[in-house]
């Protein structure tokens, strides 16, 4: 916590609070992040935009010490969900929302990763999506006019200003004061809200749940390539795979026309089928990851004589279900 310009911590006058509040990094949640082993960060994001009003709401949440995180992404579009999930991991159970419905998921490789760098890496190296906010360049309000109260018993302050297009509430607390909230409004066409709780965080896994599959849709292919009479397809598990499953518990599938032509599981490792009119299929999975595992950087490799278009697919048989299917 950084100490009250001129000692003046309570109440904080305008000018105090603009000196404490456009100091560098003045409400920095990645620096936050680091120094609670429990945090919980909320944001809301509504705005209209070509006719349309957008809104999304993130919610992130870790307890280092149980080895827990939340992560919650609600995108909503003139009031149609088109994202409404919950990931709750860390473990070697995992819990899953999607919709209205809680799943049961496994992670047979479990690595706690702090959600919040975890997601400003994404941030950084894909720029172009959609990260929560965790940060606020206070910079950008200095010298506005503030009104400033605040309950001397929970050394809560609030402080409220506005300029010609928006309305801002700065929420701060501790006797040396730190930023915990920030909303910005602007009519009815822009609300914006980061809000930090680092008491009472809880995050629970549950189970006897539905069981979920692995979310794996495969990728392009590699290599799609014919020589000859022989049709060969190439295809890896790309790096984003957060959760692990037993090479045992999926199978690799050649589909033509949505039936299934070959299929294998992953733990045999190479399987040749062929069928009574010449057909033949082969199915090879290298096991380039962590072993025994269905993880990032395994590769796969189908084989065939066939002329038929083909599609892979994969089941994963301790769900009972494809792993590209919604839950």
């Amino acid at each position: 916590m950084r100490p009250c310009p001129d000692n003046a911590c309570f109440p904080l006058t305008s000018d105090s609070f603009n000196e404490l509040f456009t100091q560098e990094g003045a409400f920095d949640v990645l620096a936050l992040a680091s120094e609670h082993e429990q945090i919980r960060v909320r944001s809301t994001l509504i705005q209209e935009h070509q006719g349309e009003l957008g809104e999304i709401y993130w919610d992130v949440a870790k307890d280092d010490d149980a080895g827990l995180r939340y992560v919650s992404t609600r995108y909503v579009v003139s009031g149609l969900p088109l994202i409404d999930s919950e990931v709750i991991d860390g473990q070697g159970i995992t819990n899953i929302r999607s919709g209205s419905d809680w799943h049961q998921g496994r992670d047979a490789s479990p690595h706690y990763v702090d959600p919040f760098f975890e997601l400003a890496q994404r941030a950084a190296a894909d720029p172009g999506g959609m990260w929560p906010p965790f940060g606020f360049d206070t910079s950008q309000l200095a010298g506005l006019s503030w009104t400033i109260t605040g309950d001397a018993f929970s050394s809560q302050q609030v402080a409220s200003a506005s300029n010609d297009t928006h309305d801002f509430i700065i929420e701060l607390t501790g006797l040396s004061p730190q930023i915990i909230a920030i909303e910005v409004y602007s009519g009815d066409d822009y609300e914006f809200i980061l809000r930090v709780t680092t008491e009472d965080i809880v995050i629970e896994l549950k189970d006897s749940l539905p069981r979920a599959q692995i979310p794996f849709v495969p990728q392009p292919p590699n290599l799609l390539a014919t020589y000859g009479d022989t049709t060969i397809l190439v295809g890896s598990i790309p790096e984003a795979l957060a959760h692990e499953a037993n090479l045992s518990e999926i199978e690799i599938h050649a589909t033509v026309g949505g039936e299934t032509a070959a299929s294998m599981r992953l733990g045999d490792g190479d399987s040749n089928i062929s069928t009574t009119d010449g057909t033949w299929w082969n199915l090879l999975w290298m096991d380039a990851g962590q072993q025994g595992l269905f993880s990032s950087l395994d590769t796969y490799y189908v084989r065939t004589n066939s002329t038929a278009e083909f599609d892979v697919r994969f089941y994963d048989l301790w769900a009972d279900a494809w792993t590209d299917q919604p839950f």
